[in-house]
């Protein structure tokens, strides 16, 4: 599965350095991940230091994000968001705000949950090596 390898890697690349281990070692829930035209879902299960990512949706997830695959890349052309929330480029920024708006992308449990979306986004901003 190219998504998963491709989440899977740019957290490996993550946690390389020492405040996105932190928070990847903070993550706790599950986070499903639904591509629509490409057919694909993922269940990416977060447990203080560890992941597990499954094919499928595995129960419910805390954080469910859904859209088309190009929506979905959207996440990951972010740049290194800092602690704070404060984004380096609103370019980048203004693109996922973009396909929010146009129904590309979809975040269900944000509002109950933005620490993890924000720490998944963090991590998921990372070029894999």
């Amino acid at each position: 599965m190219p998504l998963a390898r491709d989440i899977a890697e740019r957290v490996r690349s993550a946690i390389t350095q020492p405040a996105l281990r932190r928070d990847f070692d903070r993550m706790r829930g599950a986070i499903g991940i639904v591509a629509d035209d490409a057919d694909t879902a993922l269940t990416l299960r977060f447990d203080f230091g560890r992941l597990t990512i499954h094919e499928g949706l595995i129960g419910v997830p805390t954080v469910t994000l859904r859209g088309i695959t190009r929506g979905l890349d959207a996440l990951c052309e972010l740049p290194a968001v800092p602690a704070r929330g404060i984004v380096k480029s609103g370019r980048s920024l203004a693109h996922v705000l973009g396909s929010l708006r146009a129904g590309k992308l979809k975040i269900y449990g944000l509002a109950s949950h933005p620490r993890l979306v924000m720490r998944l986004l963090r991590l998921l901003s990372v070029e894999p090596r």
